[in-house]
């Protein structure tokens, strides 16, 4: 039986992050439209910038 080898990454960690904080600060503020769409865009700007800067380190 041949196993599947997986790839450990961890893209998306950080958008995951963002999203729990969004839910959580929309739950405790009730709130939720609000937050949801904040903790997707702050965790997506922090996958967005390491990824950047994980580049930029792989350049030199």
């Amino acid at each position: 039986m041949n196993k599947m080898k997986t790839k450990n990454s961890k893209n998306g960690i950080r958008v995951a992050i963002g999203v729990i904080f969004g839910v959580l600060v929309g739950v405790f503020t009730s709130n939720l439209a609000l937050w949801l769409p904040i903790g997707i865009a702050v965790g997506a700007g922090l996958e967005y910038t390491s990824q950047e800067s994980q580049n930029n380190n792989s350049e030199h």
